[in-house]
């Protein structure tokens, strides 16, 4: 754990002892339920409305933040199902990034999902979603 993470988790700690000490217990609550920070990785193929949809769903179930990364440039299409979806999201375009900071995005995520199998492959570390339609099903 960096240092820059352990004084933000102190600070928040200190927080929530003041408003607990003031009588406001559920402000206190609030500020250490930690959002979970689920990320999506949208690589261009056409299995990536698979992988959004249940980002959305899920980040929606369990009141996260979504990070959605983009390869290249997002569609109107999925941009107004992030809208709709009634989530805190970001988008975030990882083409331009070093390597390093992908990385970095990836080791503080909770759950990575993906329909990418060559993505699938690099990632090595937390828990992994892989999203696939169901081939047997009428409608995917």
């Amino acid at each position: 754990m960096r240092i820059k993470d352990l004084i933000s988790k102190f600070e928040n700690y200190m927080s929530a002892v003041t408003f607990a000490e003031a009588g406001e217990f559920y402000t206190a609550q609030q500020i250490l339920r930690k959002k979970p920070d689920i990320v999506v990785i949208i690589s261009g193929t056409q299995e990536d409305e698979y992988s959004l949809k249940y980002a959305l769903n899920l980040s929606k179930r369990v009141n996260g933040l979504l990070r959605v990364l983009w390869k290249k440039e997002v569609s109107t299409n999925h941009i107004k199902k992030l809208k709709d979806g009634d989530v805190n999201y970001e988008i975030l375009q990882y083409d331009s990034f070093s390597e390093q900071k992908i990385r970095n995005l990836l080791e503080k995520a909770d759950l990575i999902i993906t329909a990418d199998e060559k993505i699938l492959g690099r990632l090595s570390n937390g828990y992994v979603v892989f999203v696939q339609p169901n081939k047997n099903l009428i409608g995917g």
